[in-house]
């Protein structure tokens, strides 16, 4: 009788399609990939399961398996199958997103036999055990036929392991020299000879251990016996060593607050899910709570996740882990090398690391036996991926993980999204608090600078006589100051003196930025470029005005404005790169420098406890998006960084400069008043019904053709009209209208919100009408995009 798969193939469909299993094929697991005909070309799908053919079509065979097992369990590939039905994604998406980077490829990994078992082996395949050698198609055949799932036991406890082919320029590598083996073995090997070295500290090369008396033979010998390892250019180390951990945690004790939340928490460990709002004040010790927390979770035999909102963070985050549990701590994030997300996967599948610390993505890490999930700043906009799909919120996503653990959720936050704190003030979370900073440190003073009355001239006018004074006050101490800048580059806008043009990007409707370095124009949405930017290209005049001000052009001015300061710059264009962002602070941390300047890298997550003065050169950027999470955002980053000040016991002060002295975004902040805040957006969001009283969908439709967008755009908002008539779904449907960012890669675009209550009800209507109708029945030259909970709405 024959057999049909259901399998999901990567592309901008959300459906699935049906393939006969072929006879050679006798089982297939959820998630397992399979090479099938697509067309004229041949792609790697994941098996999702059985499928039902339709009537009158030829059904095409699957070509092979790529996978001699399926790489999920059934946890993660149900949480996958979730996401893609929620956020209205391809499954393929979601599952290749829960995946290392080189399982991208159609390349397949060889089956190695471990040189040391995990686990007793069952009595059939003793004698087939090699240990080094690959497993050959016919062990494989005698393994399967022992028992369902003896395979995947036995890649679990590490008894058999995966080996990648490896790229010619990994083959040949650089050895950089050797290093120690065991002591054990070191002892053992030259117990009884007559050379008998110390064992070697760190690497070293073969010329220097043959200063050190060693011979060819010596090293042959020692090598073939491990007790010198080979280290090559190439390989890892350690993953992201150069974070250096934090060693001092074991030492602080927890202060009356962090204990009541550290209990609360570990009691909820037993109760299965519920989620916890974390509130706690910028230096209140909440890491603290979650190392303390994680480790009475390991010590009932479970795992941790840590999510952080950005890469920058987790660094941060990682020190503190590291620090407190030593080696058994794992990173995930996108800066690190092919090879270490593949060794970093591995290593959490195989339960080598019990806790994982990283973004967003991290929250697809495969660890087993979840006991707890940590989302430390719940509420920043860097937890939603925009581009490439899943368009997934990764708070949420961790609050649905841990609802289908039944485990607890822990989100942590100095200015909690309005949605959670409403969630925590209504009873669906529970709430914690965290009023106090440990150790005596008090919360920093806040002034606000009006910019009206109050600002240097000339080409400084957006540094105010106040802010400048104190700078020159805390320098004069040896303390040291952050400034904070949402901007980056020397200018926004360069206009030419002669004409008046300023250079617009081609494929977007916005000003290029000027960068000083390279004397390079460039966009910082599609990303072009015109290098050595001298000469004006309407009218070739050389004369330019510097509009605006970006981080660039405030580094330039500081050494003029404050000679004794040592400035460094932390943004995005300073502090690309794995190291680079880390190397920044530890080195202000180091008092290389006495100054901090950057952007919203700078607002969250650091612990500076030298930092007395933060400045923030323009609060008001913010507040007039067309965003309705726009004060809420604003605020957020003015409470955050804010909290960068007056961390030990010298007393902080902020600095925040403002045109609008007596908007009250600004004056919360200042207060440091969240509920007042909070009591105020909430009243709003209701009269508007918009989040947490509604969900939203944003539909963003693009194309090259303006008037034909327009057409069909409208066309689009009929027909999505009649859907929700037809399924009788309460919602609200505004516009189409052009987004503020109309133009953007060549193309024009127009957008259309839907408010609703009823979200799952929404998404299982698109499902159904795309199926019937791809893209919505919206012709090829229009591209959409279905956005569900939205960040960005521009």
């Amino acid at each position: 009788m024959p057999r049909f798969a259901s399998v999901a193939v990567s592309g901008p469909l959300k459906k699935t399609f049906i393939y006969r299993i072929p006879h050679n094929i006798e089982d297939l697991r959820p998630g397992q990939r399979v090479l099938v005909p697509f067309g004229r070309m041949r792609k790697a799908g994941f098996f999702l399961g059985p499928g039902r053919p339709p009537e009158n079509l030829e059904i095409k065979d699957i070509i092979r398996t790529i996978d001699t097992v399926s790489c999920f369990t059934d946890e993660l590939f149900g949480f996958c199958q979730w996401m893609a039905g929620y956020y209205f994604a391809n499954p393929a998406d979601c599952l290749t997103a829960a995946l290392p980077p080189i399982y991208k490829s159609r390349r397949a990994a060889a089956l190695i036999w471990s040189e040391q078992l995990g686990g007793e082996l069952p009595a059939p395949l003793r004698k087939l055990y090699r240990p080094g050698k690959r497993v050959s198609k016919a062990t494989l055949a005698r393994i399967n036929e022992c028992d369902r799932g003896v395979l995947e036991r036995l890649m679990a406890s590490g008894s058999i392991v995966e080996r990648w082919p490896q790229k010619r320029s990994e083959v040949g590598k650089k050895m950089l020299g050797f290093k120690a083996g065991p002591e054990d073995a070191w002892a053992g090997h030259f117990a009884g000879r007559r050379f008998r070295p110390d064992p070697v500290d760190g690497i070293r090369s073969r010329a220097e251990l043959k200063a050190d008396g060693w011979s060819d033979h010596h090293i042959r010998e020692a090598s073939k016996n491990s007790v010198l390892i080979p280290v090559y250019s190439q390989e890892p180390v350690g993953l992201l060593s150069f974070i250096k951990p934090r060693t001092d945690l074991r030492n602080i004790t927890l202060n009356d607050e962090q204990k009541v939340a550290v209990a609360g928490l570990v009691e909820a460990l037993d109760r299965g899910f519920r989620a916890h709002l974390l509130h706690g004040v910028t230096g209140s010790g909440k890491t603290l709570v979650y190392c303390h927390l994680c480790e009475q979770v390991l010590n009932r035999g479970k795992t941790a996740l840590v999510l952080t909102p950005e890469i920058a963070l987790t660094s941060t985050a990682l020190a503190y882990f590291r620090g407190y549990f030593g080696e058994g701590v794992a990173v995930m994030h996108s800066a690190m090398t092919a090879r270490e997300r593949l060794e970093s996967w591995r290593g959490i599948r195989e339960g080598r690391y019990r806790i994982v610390v990283g973004p967003r993505s991290a929250v697809f890490a495969p660890l087993p036996e979840l006991g707890v999930i940590i989302v430390d700043e719940e509420h920043d906009g860097s937890y939603k991926q925009d581009n490439p799909t899943p368009r997934f919120q990764g708070r949420d996503s961790a609050i649905m993980r841990a609802k289908m653990n039944d485990i607890p959720v822990v989100l942590g936050s100095a200015s909690p999204s309005v949605e959670s704190y409403h969630h925590a003030v209504s009873g669906r979370y529970e709430l914690l608090e965290l009023t106090q900073r440990p150790g005596g440190s008090q919360l920093p003073t806040v002034h606000i600078v009006d910019m009206k009355k109050d600002r240097l001239g000339g080409d400084v006018a957006y540094i105010s006589y106040a802010l400048k004074k104190r700078l020159e006050e805390s320098l004069s101490k040896s303390e040291q100051a952050i400034l904070y800048l949402n901007r980056r580059g020397h200018s926004p806008q360069l206009k030419c003196g002669g004409c008046g043009r300023a250079p617009k990007c081609p494929n977007c409707e916005v000003n290029l930025t000027y960068h000083k370095v390279g004397a390079r124009l460039s966009c910082h949405y599609c990303g072009h470029m015109l290098k050595d930017y001298d000469r004006c290209s309407y009218c070739q005049g050389t004369e330019f005005i510097y509009q605006g001000v970006g981080t660039q052009k405030v580094e330039e001015v500081i050494p003029r404005l404050l000679p004794e300061a040592s400035v460094v710059r932390m943004d995005s264009d300073s502090a690309s790169g794995r190291k680079r962002a880390y190397q920044i602070l530890a080195d202000f941390a180091a008092h290389k420098s006495s100054l901090l300047l950057g952007t919203q890298m700078v607002t969250k997550g650091l612990d500076l406890p030298d930092v007395t003065l933060v400045g923030v050169l323009s609060a008001d950027m913010s507040l007039d998006l067309p965003d309705y999470r726009a004060s809420e955002k604003a605020f957020a980053r003015l409470l955050q960084v804010a909290g960068r000040s007056g961390r030990a016991r010298s007393s902080g002060t902020v600095m925040i400069q403002t045109f609008y002295p007596e908007h009250e975004v600004i004056c919360d902040a200042a207060r440091q008043d969240y509920r007042g805040f909070f009591d105020r957006e909430i009243q709003s969001r209701k009269a508007l019904f918009y989040p947490p009283f509604s969900r939203i969908v944003n539909f963003v439709l693009t194309a090259t053709d303006e008037g034909r967008l327009e057409r069909e755009a409208a066309g689009f908002r009929m027909r999505l009209r009649d859907l929700l008539t037809e399924s009788k779904i309460e919602a609200q449907v505004l516009g189409p209208a052009p987004c503020p960012m109309y133009r953007l890669r060549g193309r024009y675009r127009r957008h259309l919100f839907v408010k609703t209550g009823q979200m799952v009800r929404l998404v299982r209507a698109l499902t159904d009408w795309e199926s019937r109708l791809a893209r919505f029945g919206l012709p090829s030259p229009i591209r959409v995009a279905v956005d569900v909970d939205p960040d960005d709405m521009m």
